[in-house]
C-alpha cells in the first residue's frame, strides 16, 4: 500500500520514467542471467528451472542460499539459480555462449610440445687468457744492462731477446765450464769424471737461466760471456715491464709480463635468474661497442660459483679466438647465450637429447599471484566451458613458459581474456586466482600477485583497508618510523627517475636506498618489528644493489619491481611517517603480469613504461601514515 500510494504522489512523467527504468533493469537483468546477447535458441525460450536449493540475488549473484528470501545485502528477493550456470559445471567452471565468449574476447591456443630456447643476455669485457700470461724473471742476482724492450704494449715473438743482465754468479759458472771443457778434452776417451763434472756444470748453467745454445756457445768458444740475454719464452704483447737499465735485481724479480692474445677471454656478468640456463661448452655469440656491424663468437668455460653481493650477479667466462687481434682487452661487449631448455626446466644437455620436447604455454596464459600460477582451460565439447586449474611453470622462455605439472598436451588455455573469467568468478564468490577457496570477492584490487599473499594474510594493508589497524605487535615509535624516511626518499627519487627514463638517475637513487638502509639504526625496533626490520632491510639492500649495477633501463626496472615489492611489505608491516602514500599498479608491467610500487602522489607516473606510457596504470588505495587516523 506504501508503494501504491507513493505512485500515485508523483507526476505523471516521472512515474512514466520510473516505469521505464525498472523495465529496462529487468530487461538487463535477464541479459545477464542468460550469460549473453544474441539470439536464444529455440529451446531456451522457455523458463529455466532452478538448480535445486540455490537461490541469488540478481543485484549481487556472489550470494547463494538454500533457500528463497531476501538478499542480505539489498533486500531485494532471491531468485532461482538457473541450470547450466557455473554450479551445474563444477566449482571453478564458468559456461558461457558463443556470442557471450565473443564479446568478452576469450581467445584461447593449444598446450604444445615445442622447442624453445631462452636468450641470455650480459655485457662484460675482453680481458686476458690467464693461461697464457708469461711472467720473465730473473734467474740470477745481477744488474740490468740493457732492455731490448722498454715500453709496455710491443709484441715480441718467441725467442726475441728481452733483456740482458750481468751477474758475477754467472760468470764463475760459466768459468768453470770452460775448465771442465779442457779438462774433457784433455782426460782420457770416456774418462767418467771429467765427463760427469762437464755434464754438471751445464746444467747448473742451465738452471741459471742459460739456455742449451747460450751453454754450447761458451764450450765451443772458450769464452766467458760476460752479459747474458734473457729471451722472450712465447710470442705476444708486453703489458708490463717491472725493471729498468741499469736496476739490480734478485732471484725471481720479475722483468717483464707477456700476454698471448691470439686467444681472449670475455667476462660477461650474468643475473642470478640466469644461472640455471647456463652450461660449459655453450655458443656464446657478442658483439664489441669499439667494432661496430663485427660479430664474434666463443665458448662458455667458466661460470663463476660465487655471487657478487654488490651487483647479485655472477661471472660467465668465455674464450675467443684472436688470431686477427682485434679483440682487446677492456673492450666493452654484449654478449648473448642461446640456451635450450629441457622438459623439466632445466638447460639442456647432451643426457637430454632424446627426451621429448617441454611442454610449453603462451607467456599470456597464466595468471601469477607470486606463490601460484592459475590458468584457464577450455573443455572438450561442443559449449565453452572454461576450467581454472593451479600449474607448476618452469622458467619463462622468450614469449612461453615451460609446464611442469597441471596441463597435457592439446588441451586450449585461455591467452586472452582470463582475467574477465576469474572476475566473473570472483563475483560469484567461487574459488579464482585471488581466493583460491572461494568466498566474498574483495572490495578493492589487492596486490598479492606482487607480494605473494591473500589479502587475508598480509597485516595491515588488506582490501579495503585504509589505515594500519591490526599490527599492535609491530607497532613502532616515533623515532623508528622517522628513521626510515631517507630511505622512501630514495625509493621515491628512483621511482620518479625510471617514470623520466633517467637510468643515470635511478641508479644514483637506488645507491642511496642501500646507503640510507644501512644507515638506519635497528635497535630503534623492537620485537616483531625488529625481526621484520632485519628481514626486510635486507631484502632492500640488495635490491638497491642490483638497481645501482643495473646495465641497462630494462634492468633497472626489473629491480624496481623487486625492490617495490620489499617496500610494501615495509609499508605493511612497520608504517612510515609523515605525509600519505599511494599504493599504484599497472597491469601491462611484467609481460602482463602486473606490478605494484608505492608513490608519494596520487597521479600515475609509471616507473615501468616511463614517457611512453606515463600515465599507465591505477591508485589503488591510499597508505596514510602510521597513527594518522585516517
Amino acid at each position: 500500500m506504501i508503494a501504491m500510494d507513493f505512485i500515485n504522489r508523483i507526476s505523471p512523467r516521472a512515474r512514466t520514467g520510473l516505469l521505464a527504468g525498472a523495465v529496462v533493469v529487468a530487461f538487463i537483468a535477464g541479459f545477464l542471467l542468460r550469460g549473453g546477447g544474441g539470439t536464444p535458441e529455440r529451446e531456451d525460450a522457455a523458463a529455466p528451472e532452478s538448480v535445486a536449493g540455490v537461490w541469488t540475488c540478481s543485484m549481487h549473484p556472489q550470494i547463494r542460499l538454500p533457500q528463497p528470501g531476501k538478499c542480505p545485502i539489498c533486500f531485494m528477493d532471491l531468485i532461482p539459480v538457473p541450470e547450466g550456470t557455473a554450479e551445474d559445471e563444477g566449482e571453478r567452471r564458468l559456461a558461457m555462449s558463443e556470442s557471450a565468449m565473443k564479446l568478452a574476447g576469450i581467445e584461447t591456443s593449444p598446450v604444445e610440445r615445442r622447442r624453445v630456447h631462452a636468450r641470455v643476455r650480459a655485457v662484460g669485457e675482453v680481458e686476458y687468457d690467464e693461461t697464457r700470461l708469461a711472467d720473465i724473471a730473473s734467474w740470477v742476482p745481477g744488474r740490468i744492462e740493457r732492455l731490448f724492450v722498454n715500453f709496455t704494449g710491443a709484441p715480441v715473438r718467441r725467442g726475441d731477446p728481452l733483456a740482458e743482465i750481468y751477474s758475477p754468479q754467472l760468470v764463475s759458472a760459466q768459468e768453470e765450464l770452460v775448465q771442465a771443457k779442457r779438462s774433457f778434452d784433455a782426460a782420457a776417451p770416456g774418462g767418467p769424471p771429467a765427463a760427469a763434472t762437464l755434464e754438471s756444470v751445464r746444467e747448473k748453467l742451465r738452471l741459471l737461466g742459460m739456455t742449451p745454445a747460450q751453454i754450447e756457445s761458451v764450450e765451443q768458444s772458450g769464452e766467458v760471456r760476460r752479459n747474458v740475454v734473457t729471451h722472450a719464452p712465447s710470442s705476444g704483447v708486453v703489458v708490463e715491464i717491472g725493471v729498468r737499465e741499469g736496476q739490480y735485481v734478485q732471484t725471481g724479480t720479475r722483468l717483464m709480463r707477456i700476454a698471448d692474445l691470439s686467444r681472449v677471454w670475455i667476462v660477461l656478468r650474468a643475473y642470478q635468474s640466469d644461472l640455471a640456463l647456463l652450461r660449459r661448452g655453450q655458443e656464446v655469440s657478442f658483439t664489441a661497442t669499439a667494432l661496430p656491424g663485427s660479430a664474434f663468437t666463443g665458448t662458455l668455460e667458466f661460470v663463476d660459483p660465487v655471487l657478487d653481493p654488490k651487483t647479485m650477479t655472477a661471472g660467465v667466462r668465455a674464450a675467443a679466438a684472436n688470431g686477427e687481434g682485434r679483440l682487446r682487452p677492456g673492450m666493452y661487449v654484449s654478449g648473448e647465450i642461446l640456451a635450450e631448455v629441457a622438459a623439466d626446466g632445466t638447460v639442456a644437455s647432451e643426457e637430454t637429447a632424446g627426451e621429448p620436447a617441454p611442454l610449453v604455454i603462451p607467456a599470456t596464459a597464466p595468471l601469477l599471484t607470486g606463490t601460484r600460477a592459475v590458468v584457464y582451460v577450455r573443455l572438450a565439447g561442443e559449449r565453452p566451458v572454461f576450467e581454472g586449474r593451479e600449474v607448476v611453470l618452469g622458467p619463462r622462455v622468450g614469449e612461453y613458459y615451460v609446464v611442469l605439472e597441471g596441463l597435457a598436451g592439446g588441451e586450449l588455455v585461455v591467452t586472452a581474456g582470463a582475467f574477465r573469467i576469474d572476475s566473473e568468478l570472483q563475483i560469484r564468490a567461487q574459488p579464482s586466482m585471488m581466493s583460491p577457496e572461494g568466498g566474498a570477492a574483495p572490495a578493492a584490487h589487492d596486490h598479492a600477485g606482487q607480494t605473494g599473499a591473500r589479502p587475508s594474510e598480509r597485516p595491515g594493508i588488506a582490501a579495503g583497508d585504509h589505515a594500519h589497524e591490526g599490527k599492535p605487535e609491530t607497532a613502532v615509535s616515533q623515532d623508528a618510523l622517522e628513521a626510515l624516511a631517507p630511505m622512501y626518499d630514495a625509493y621515491f627519487d628512483a621511482q620518479m627517475a625510471l617514470a623520466r627514463d633517467d637510468l643515470d638517475e635511478a641508479k644514483a637513487a637506488y645507491a642511496r636506498v642501500k646507503r640510507e638502509t644501512g644507515a638506519v639504526d635497528m635497535t630503534l625496533f623492537a620485537g616483531k618489528a625488529h625481526e621484520d626490520w632485519m628481514t626486510i632491510s635486507g631484502a632492500i639492500s640488495a635490491r638497491a644493489a642490483e638497481g645501482a649495477g643495473a646495465v641497462d633501463i630494462a634492468a633497472a626496472r626489473d629491480a624496481f619491481f623487486h625492490l617495490s615489492r620489499s617496500m610494501i611489505d615495509l609499508e605493511e608491516e612497520i608504517g612510515h611517517a609523515g605525509g600519505d602514500f599511494w599504493l599504484t599498479f599497472c597491469p601491462m608491467a611484467q609481460g602482463n603480469a602486473g606490478a605494484f610500487w608505492i608513490q608519494e602522489v596520487d597521479t600515475v607516473y609509471n616507473s615501468f613504461y616511463g614517457k611512453m606510457m606515463l600515465r599507465c596504470g591505477s591508485i589503488e588505495r591510499k597508505l596514510p601514515a602510521a597513527g594518522s587516523g585516517d
